[in-house]
């Protein structure tokens, strides 16, 4: 009997403690979800293994922020967003993923037209030597008035699409005149778009980035790898060697000349990756895709 009362107070306290009551359901709102998918170029879900970090905006039909926020470890990992106390009506909801080291601009403007995602540094006026792996999703979404009797809680899948092209660069047989601490060959992307607008189109004033690289004494090789915002426009952006002692321009390749002659790169596809070997060879320097790379590329994908 005791044990009865005590159940019955308990749930008279958790009615309570909510501002949703049976007689009036003004203040009553559903449940909401989004489940986060991401399949690449195939069928298979390999979201976990792409994306580690969400962060969500919430517009109104207006194209206003109404809400923005970085989803919880464990709705990352389970896949599954819940969307904040919304009132019922139209909404477009926009995520970004893994915005590791990436600064959303315009978000106080509240402005869906004005938002744009960059590296940090970009933003803060420093070097930007590349961007995170970012991915974006978007969709609409209605939320329903609630009903006591069917509660209208809905499930909602977004699927998400690559917003970056990964870049690789091979520096080879670099010279030993070259080798030494601070005389390094310069690896930079130039003409590059800094941003992506939230309709994930590649946007800003072209910029050149300064790679990070590193180097294998071994086999004489420099490495630099990093992402870039997937431009439209290739035909502005070159990739440049350069002495690091006087900035000389020892060897410079467009892309979209490096595209045209190799086919093998299809960057089209949401997984891309963009290599390019310079190599040091009898007193010239060559420019080709590695080799290792056309060897692992299948016509099946």
């Amino acid at each position: 009997m005791k044990l009865t009362n005590i159940v019955f107070c308990l749930t008279l306290l958790a009615g309570a403690a909510t501002s949703c009551i049976r007689e009036d359901l003004d203040d009553c709102l559903s449940t909401n979800k989004l489940l986060l998918s991401y399949k690449g170029d195939g069928t298979t879900e390999i979201f976990p293994d792409k994306i580690c970090r969400v962060e969500m905006f919430v517009f109104d039909a207006e194209n206003r922020c109404v809400n923005s926020s970085i989803l919880p470890e464990e709705q990352v990992k389970g896949r599954t967003a819940t969307l904040p106390p919304l009132a019922d009506g139209d909404y477009r909801i926009v995520c970004l993923g893994n915005t590791h080291h990436t600064k959303v601009d315009g978000i106080a403007t509240g402005d869906y037209d004005r938002m744009l995602f960059a590296a940090g540094d970009y933003f803060d006026e420093k070097q930007v030597a590349g961007n995170d792996s970012l991915y974006y999703a978007s969709t609409s979404y209605t939320v329903l008035p609630y009903s006591a009797h069917k509660g209208e809680d809905q499930t909602k899948i977004i699927e998400f699409a690559s917003s970056h092209y990964d870049l690789l660069v091979e520096v080879a047989g670099v010279p030993v005149t070259g080798n030494r601490a601070g005389s390094m060959p310069v690896l930079e992307i130039c003409g590059v778009s800094p941003c992506t607008d939230f309709e994930n189109r590649a946007c800003g004033e072209a910029t050149d980035y300064l790679l990070e690289t590193e180097y294998e004494a071994g086999k004489a090789l420099l490495t630099a790898r990093t992402n870039i915002m997937r431009h439209k426009d290739h035909e502005n952006v070159n990739v440049r060697l350069s002495a690091a002692l006087d900035g000389e321009t020892l060897a410079e390749v467009n892309l979209a000349k490096f595209l045209a002659d190799n086919p093998v790169i299809d960057c089209s596809k949401h997984e891309v990756l963009i290599p390019i070997r310079f190599e040091f060879k009898s007193g010239e320097i060559t420019v080709s895709v590695p080799e290792w790379y056309i060897e692992q590329v299948k016509p099946e994908f």
